[in-house]
């Protein structure tokens, strides 16, 4: 839920909570000021009644309406005047009608006698009736105009907010590089601006030194192996070495080869991420493939591997040829050095995907961390971890998706173009 409508939820529970309570408040209110309102035209009804019944001195003979009775009462004294509601039957209306009374004692000549005086409430109903639908409307205008101006208030107000987020989300340092401060008069918001701007240029700073560190130890590293590889073979070739000397000068050789492959397989991870194979042509992926299996036979034959192909002619894509070479060459050699002797080797290419398939032992960790960068499944010298994690990059650089599955011993890898 976005913040502005989180807020402003908040604010609608609690004004209707507080309409709610005035809405009840108020009709109590108005409910008790017109009865006592029509409590004082009572109160003054009866003093005039009392004042008329002085100077006519005779009771008994007076006419009171309707709504006035004097009857005798058997009280010895007076007492409080009393104030109730009743209900009364209306034939003009045929329905009950409240009506306000007042019961009061009045003394005339050593008698007592009771006056009951009533008023009826209908215009006073009608009137709280009235105010009360009124309220209710303005209540609902009042809470349109509300959610209609805190929106556009909040709108304008986050706007830039809402930009800067939206900068955030389509950043890429490579293109990007520093994300300007959006200027704005709200301290929070230019604070946020300003902030962002520092890190973002921090970690442009970060990224050209990381790699251009990346590219000159890569590079440094490979005349220095050369070297080393070279004076091996010279070695190698030396009248005087024994077999230990042999076997130990092989190891050396060995661990020299595993650096070399390590550091070109850097040096390719730092390119593509360079962006250096941005250029694209039509490839042939079935011609790629076949021709990757060719320079793989033998590794096939020494493994003794089951191999069955299911490879479409023709199958064209846009792409670059070099990262697409690399992408197929680590799926194969991946799948053949992983594989169990005398296992089964299955590929399937048609012009939706490529299909990989082959035995082997489980995995040694999660399959979601399968294309991190020095993560092996097995302890074999040869692997360096880093064929899935260029076959990744590859497929990131390409728009491919790429995808590990595994049933029981066969692991596939799939890579939907």
């Amino acid at each position: 839920m976005k913040l502005i409508y989180k807020t402003t939820r908040y604010y609608l529970i609690y004004a209707l909570f507080i309409f709610g309570l005035g809405t009840v408040l108020f009709y109590y209110v108005i409910k008790i000021i017109l009865i006592n309102s029509i409590d004082e035209a009572i109160h003054q009804e009866k003093l005039q009644l009392i004042e008329n019944l002085n100077y006519e001195n005779v009771i008994d003979e007076l006419r009171p309406s309707e709504n006035i009775e004097i009857r005798h009462s058997d009280l010895t004294h007076i007492v409080p005047d009393k104030y109730s509601i009743i209900l009364v039957y209306d034939s003009a209306q045929k329905a009950t009608v409240d009506y306000r009374q007042l019961k009061a004692v009045y003394e005339f000549e050593g008698k007592f006698y009771e006056i009951q005086i009533r008023q009826s409430m209908e215009e006073a109903e009608a009137l709280l009736y009235g105010i009360l639908p009124a309220e209710i409307a303005l209540f609902l205008l009042f809470m349109v105009g509300v959610l209609v101006m805190n929106n556009f208030v909040n709108r304008n107000v986050w706007k830039p907010f809402y930009d800067l987020l939206e900068k955030i989300k389509e950043y890429d340092f490579e293109k990007t590089k520093v994300i300007q401060n959006v200027d704005s008069d709200i301290a929070e918001f230019k604070e946020l601006g300003v902030s962002i701007e520092k890190m973002t240029t921090k970690i442009y700073k970060d990224f050209l030194s990381q790699k251009e560190f990346n590219e000159n130890s890569s590079h440094e590293l490979q005349t220095p192996l050369a070297i080393i590889r070279n004076k091996l073979e010279l070695l190698v070739q030396s009248p005087n070495l024994g077999e230990n000397d042999l076997e130990i000068i092989q190891s050396v050789f060995n661990a020299v080869k595993r650096l070399t492959l390590l550091n070109r397989g850097l040096i390719l991870i730092s390119k593509i991420d360079n962006q250096q194979y941005s250029g694209t042509e039509s490839v042939n992926i079935s011609s790629v493939l076949k021709t990757s299996i060719e320079n793989f036979y033998y590794q096939i034959e020494e493994n003794e591997l089951h191999l069955t192909t299911l490879i479409e002619n023709q199958v064209i894509l846009s792409a670059n040829f070099i990262l697409i070479e690399t992408l197929i060459s680590n799926i194969l050699s991946n799948a053949i050095r992983h594989n169990s002797k005398g296992g089964v080797l299955e590929i399937t290419l048609n012009s939706d995907y490529l299909l990989i398939k082959n035995t082997g032992k489980p995995l040694l960790f999660k399959s979601e961390d399968m294309f991190e960068r020095f993560k092996k499944s097995s302890d074999k010298e040869q692997s360096i971890g880093l064929g899935l994690s260029i076959v990744k990059k590859i497929g990131i650089l390409m728009n491919f998706d790429v995808k590990y599955s595994n049933e029981g011993d066969f692991h596939s890898m799939k890579i939907i173009f």
